[in-house]
């Protein structure tokens, strides 16, 4: 059941009661209609029939749900079946008109021995037979006038055949008009994304780039293409620059927050400091696409959005070492680069994408903004990072993030202090001064990883 707030309520007793006050009535009209229609049938009273029949009909009632469902999946694919879908609508809506009508020509033609059954000696025909002639002449009406010698008609098909082929026409005219306008916004989708391939092309020729690296950027370049029509980015989305502020917060809650749930710290800040983890949701985050191949950081290299990154999906590899001494596979629900939220930091491995990858980042710089007007409840877990970093560094350092460590700190951090703790450490102090003077990686890059007191 979907409410008015557009939450989901998947409970059998709600989803009952929807039932009960919308469909329950018609289901059962439908249900004692067919049954009437077998018993009058099985008991001869044949003037009963045409009432049950009529009561069938509210079977057409059940359409409101397909376009309910055809409103979901045109808002959830991309642009281009969307319009497929479109087409489709209207294609089955014509079939389904041309199908009602053949219904009531052949119902026409049985109310006297002067209409077309009888007229053309169609007496010993079945039903299929006679649904068939009916669907052919709907066919006809919609496509041109057919060259019946209407003066020799009943006044009953005359009418409905005029308005059939009034119905028809105008059928067929908005028909041809949405299949134009549907074809030509296909086709400047089709020629937008080869325009913009065909001046990537031409600038990497202009430049003398070489072959390796022009199939790579080609390859990048129609991936970024096929993610935007199958994703539409949250930039060209206008109609959310419409929305509230607090709307926009709760929407990005939503989208973000369980991606953050797998790391401990941020599990833990959503639960003790909504309002910290809401901000952060909202103005912190950033989202990545890596192609195959694609390398994200360098050892040693200065990161221009330093923060922590999670894989939402895809596959990386993090190789530590110049030499590609250890190679750790990322798989989405992991993370790394946790330190730059905590500490001064460089990167110490390389980290390349396996398969096309989508990756979300908590900014740094605008994560310790929060933290630092909030209530200050992640300090001690900045601590705690840092004396593990410290008790880690004679075994090298990383950039991958582990599970079982942030549990840990999370789990020392929320002891009580001890008797003669009371320095209390500013988050500016987190982010350390070089006068405590950097320790050598592996790699030969410099992280700062001892914090200065307040």
């Amino acid at each position: 059941v979907v409410n008015a707030d557009g939450t989901v309520d998947l409970e059998l007793s709600s989803i009952w009661k929807r039932y009960m006050r919308s469909w329950l009535i018609p289901d059962l009209v439908l249900v004692l209609a067919a049954w009437g229609e077998n018993v009058a049938g099985a008991d001869g009273a044949v003037s009963m029939l045409p009432m049950f029949r009529l009561g069938r009909m509210l079977r057409l009632l059940r359409l409101a749900r397909i376009q309910t469902v055809l409103s979901t999946l045109m808002g959830t694919h991309s642009e281009i079946m969307s319009l497929i879908l479109t087409f489709m609508k209207s294609l089955c809506g014509i079939i389904f008109c041309m199908h009602f009508m053949a219904c009531l020509w052949v119902g026409i033609g049985r109310q006297s021995d002067r209409n077309w059954i009888y007229r053309y000696g169609l007496t010993d025909h079945g039903p299929w037979s006679l649904y068939s002639i009916a669907w052919l002449w709907a066919v006809a009406q919609f496509i041109a006038a057919s060259a019946e010698p209407w003066g020799e008609v009943p006044f009953d098909e005359r009418s409905f055949a005029i308005v059939v082929l009034l119905f028809g026409f105008l059928t067929v005219t908005c028909f041809a008009s949405e299949m134009t306008s549907l074809l030509t916004q296909i086709s400047f989708i089709a020629n937008q994304q080869t325009s913009e391939l065909r001046l990537l092309n031409r600038y990497l020729q202009a430049n003398h780039i070489s072959k390796g690296l022009t199939v790579r950027l080609q390859r990048n370049a129609q991936h970024a293409l096929r993610s935007k029509l199958s994703s539409t980015p949250e930039v060209e989305v206008k109609a959310l620059k419409l929305v509230s502020e607090s709307l926009r917060k709760e929407l990005h809650l939503e989208l973000y927050q369980p991606i953050l749930k797998v790391h401990p710290f941020f599990r833990w800040l959503g639960e003790n400091d909504p309002a910290a983890i809401r901000e952060i949701c909202h103005s912190a985050i950033h989202e990545i696409s890596l192609f195959a191949d694609d390398v994200l950081f360098h050892p040693a290299e200065v990161s221009n959005l330093p923060g922590v990154i999670f894989v939402v999906s895809g596959y990386l590899s993090y190789t530590l070492g110049s030499e590609q001494e250890q190679k750790t596979r990322m798989s989405p629900g992991e993370w790394c680069c946790e330190h730059f939220l905590w500490i001064e930091w460089a990167y110490q491995g390389e980290l390349s994408a396996e398969t096309n990858a989508r990756l979300v980042v908590v900014e740094a710089k605008r994560f310790q903004d929060i933290m630092r007007s909030g209530r200050a409840k992640g300090f001690a877990y900045a601590e705690e990072f840092v004396q593990l970093l410290n008790r880690c560094r004679a075994f090298g350092l990383s950039d991958l993030g582990n599970s079982t460590h942030a549990e840990t700190m999370l789990h020392s951090m929320q002891k009580p202090k001890q008797p003669g703790d009371s320095r209390r450490r500013s988050f500016l102090s987190l982010v350390p001064a070089h006068s405590r003077g950097p320790i050598s990686s592996s790699v030969g890059s410099t992280a700062t990883v001892v914090p200065s007191e307040s």
